[in-house]
């Protein structure tokens, strides 16, 4: 470890060092703690008192030349972490966006947590800048968001769930699904829940939206059987949006952008990777490697005319279907 190590990185490390050590005769020796930080004996007294100083209950035991956490006592270290002016400003715009997309209010775990950090980032801006300096569009509260902790917590458990699923068809009676939850993706607005469906007709990979889930999902079980080769940005690496089409075809996807529509998406890409193909002052001609599904479609429609499909034909088709479709409702 360099000599410069921050102190607060010093504390952590002993603190993780500690934790790691269970049983009766576990310890950590100071000369092992001296090696893994680079410090002195002295040092590491005064990193020790500190710590004590903090409530961790350390205690050494000269009979084993070190250092422990007696057993049946836990502790969670929380330190001052010094925050440049910048850092508090990233702070804001952060708890900012988490606030207005609606993520807080879902989270109820986490509302007291941030609750503090944003009551603290309040108290260290300069207190004659404006109240409210940033600004959000206007976003609905999003009900799916409620579940995001249950999937989260039974992914890292490997929790089997059950839970109750509408499409917004309004033909649709409703299903009881059961589950393998494998990741999460979040996708305009949205949040959705990818793994394995029990419905033979659906089985991996099947992705539901949280939103149209009712009631409470369940934990039925536990399950351990994802495939192994699964990879979920490897699974997304050629999918824009959520919708995967039933062929999986990968295949060039060729734009053509006029200006001002251009300038757009080079500084905010709706997609990524992409490679420039040409690029002159009347039109930018760029390439992905995608599949074709709805949402790629919706999502070029809602660019109008600054862009063009080139390729492939069967999409440029899609597109011309998508505005006559459009424009014979408003001639109706």
């Amino acid at each position: 470890m360099p000599k410069d190590k921050k102190p607060f990185e010093r504390y952590q490390r002993i603190h993780e060092m500690l934790s790691t050590r269970s049983g009766t005769n576990a310890v950590v020796k100071s000369s092992e703690l001296m090696a893994e930080l680079n410090i002195s004996l002295r040092q590491l007294r005064k990193d020790m008192d500190h710590l004590k100083n903090q409530g961790a209950p350390l205690e050494y035991v000269p009979t084993l030349y070190g250092w422990r956490y007696p057993p049946g006592h836990q502790f969670t270290f929380v330190d001052r972490i010094p925050l440049t002016s910048q850092d508090v400003i990233l702070l804001r715009v952060g708890f900012e966006m988490l606030a207005k997309t609606g993520q807080l209010a879902s989270m109820e775990e986490a509302k007291e947590a941030f609750g503090k950090i944003h009551r603290a980032v309040r108290k260290w801006v300069n207190p004659k800048a404006a109240a409210k300096p940033i600004y959000f569009d206007p976003l609905p509260h999003y009900e799916g968001g409620r579940h995001l902790t249950f999937f989260l917590r039974a992914i890292e458990e490997c929790r089997r769930v059950e839970f109750q699923y509408r499409s917004f068809r309004p033909d649709d009676p409703g299903k009881t699904v059961l589950f393998d939850p494998w990741f999460l993706r979040h996708y305009d607005r949205r949040w959705y829940v990818g793994g394995f469906s029990h419905d033979p007709a659906e089985k991996f990979v099947r992705v539901f939206p949280l939103e149209r889930m009712e009631g409470e999902p369940r934990n039925v079980g536990y399950c351990h059987d994802k495939p192994r080769d699964f990879d979920a940005e490897t699974y997304w690496r050629h999918i824009y949006g959520i919708s995967v089409p039933k062929d999986g075809k990968i295949e060039p996807i060729v734009l053509e952008f006029s200006p001002p529509q251009d300038q757009y998406f080079l500084s905010t890409p709706f997609f990524e990777p992409f490679e420039v193909l040409s690029q002159t002052p009347e039109r930018l001609v760029i390439q992905f490697s995608l599949m074709v599904n709805v949402d790629l479609v919706n999502k070029l429609a809602s660019l109008g005319a600054g862009v063009r499909v080139l390729a492939p034909a069967h999409l440029a088709a899609s597109l011309q279907d998508f505005f006559q479709h459009a424009l014979r409702r408003y001639e109706d």
